[in-house]
């Protein structure tokens, strides 16, 4: 930067700064030189136009504005609320600052009421029509107003038109079957597909874990997987399960329940407790003995079937099939009683059951399962638990579902 002393003819002092003189001692007075100011001013237009901001000369507070976005590392983010839904299928927005690309790339968001993400002028081109079991993320992209954009995308890395540096993921939401609390039970309601409250997530207001098909059961607390887990990525034992709408739903078949521990925490997520699934399972209809209206529990099925195939089954919460079709498996195990022994056919099943990986010494080790399964009927329920579950069972009628803690 320019010190006036750096100026031809300033008569600044031997420090090359600014001197009012002395005419008894002959010391002239710095003079006020046209070089020095035009860097003074370049240097202050640097700043407000710092990520492509454009001078304003009505206002007088770009400066200020501007060095406080400058100031952001990486990484940072501010928001004033939440994402929220908002009328309809529509999204409220908090205003705020985040960082986009690096340090000192700070970009101001600004609020926005019923927020339409399938909206041309809101969206990457990639959505049409909000559809059952879409997954839709916010971004906020960066835009030469310093003003961050809104960018809706079903993109999950980047939108499209963007890149990992000139985009950041803010939140998402799910699209699918809502369950009002006040039809909680109600057998005669059935639930629509819309913007999934509960769903909506944002970097300050999510669990810990990929947000992704879950909703928040707990405000603060606890999140849970919407659906029952499907095969995603990867081969085991590093597979990461899905929470998705229309999947074929994992089950104790070439996984033993006791593989179950290690396929969730690939996801990041853990086992559901029984009081959890009790909470999550709350107002779902149970199940018909002659019917799959209500859930998937007729005692004439011959299986499972897809994730989220019966609308009814929805609890008040918003998570699909917590009762009928496949029962939950939770994290709690005790043990009947009896004659307690070294077992080992306990642990030698499932995934690497050739591989020896010790014993078991228990009487009658069991583990709760909750929900019921497809043929359990008017049995199955948001209150129906199992307590005789063998860990290493593979039956066929056991699913998996996660749970993750608040960030």
């Amino acid at each position: 930067m320019l010190k006036i002393g750096d100026v031809a003819g300033s008569n600044a002092d031997a420090q090359g700064e600014w001197t009012e003189g002395d005419p008894q001692a002959g010391t002239p007075a710095t003079i006020l030189k046209a070089d020095f100011l035009n860097t003074v001013q370049r240097e202050l237009v640097a700043i407000a136009e710092h990520n492509g901001g454009t001078l304003d000369p009505a206002n007088d507070a770009q400066l200020i504005s501007a060095i406080r976005l400058v100031g952001q590392p990486a990484g940072s983010v501010w928001l004033m609320g939440q994402i929220e839904k908002g009328t309809g299928d529509t999204l409220n927005l908090p205003e705020g600052q985040i960082n986009i690309g690096g340090n000192g790339l700070g970009y101001l968001l600004t609020a926005q009421t019923d927020w339409d993400p399938v909206l041309a002028a809101n969206q990457d081109g990639s959505i049409t029509a909000l559809a059952l079991g879409d997954n839709v993320y916010i971004y906020a992209v960066q835009d030469p107003s310093g003003i961050a954009k809104w960018v809706a995308s079903y993109n999950s890395t980047v939108p499209n038109g963007y890149t990992a540096a000139t985009s950041r993921k803010v939140g998402g939401f799910h699209f699918g079957y809502v369950r009002p609390i006040a039809n909680r039970y109600d057998t005669a309601f059935v639930p629509t597909a819309q913007i999934v409250p509960n769903s909506c997530w944002d970097l300050q207001h999510r669990p810990t874990c990929d947000p992704t098909g879950m909703v928040e059961v707990i405000p603060g607390s606890l999140w849970v997987d919407i659906y029952l887990n499907s095969e995603g990525s990867g081969v085991w034992p590093e597979n990461i399960p899905i929470s998705a709408y229309g999947a074929t739903p994992i089950k104790d078949d070439v996984y033993a329940r006791a593989d179950f521990h290690q396929l969730i925490a690939n996801a990041g997520k853990r086992l559901p407790t029984i009081e959890e699934f009790l909470r999550y399972a709350e107002g779902a209809p149970a199940g018909l003995d002659a019917s799959n209206d209500q859930a998937w529990t007729a005692t004439t099925n011959t299986g499972p079937t897809t994730t989220g195939a019966v609308a009814k089954a929805v609890s008040q919460y918003n998570v699909v099939d917590a009762v009928g079709n496949l029962w939950d498996w939770l994290d709690n195990h005790h043990d009947l009683g009896g004659t307690f022994a070294w077992d080992n056919t306990v642990v030698n099943v499932g995934k690497d059951s050739a591989t020896p990986r010790g014993y078991v010494d228990h009487a009658a080790w069991r583990a709760f399962i909750g929900g019921g399964d497809w043929t359990d009927g008017v049995h199955a329920g948001a209150r129906c638990l199992g307590s005789s579950a063998g860990p290493w069972g593979a039956t066929g009628t056991v699913g998996l579902r996660g749970a993750c803690d608040a960030l």
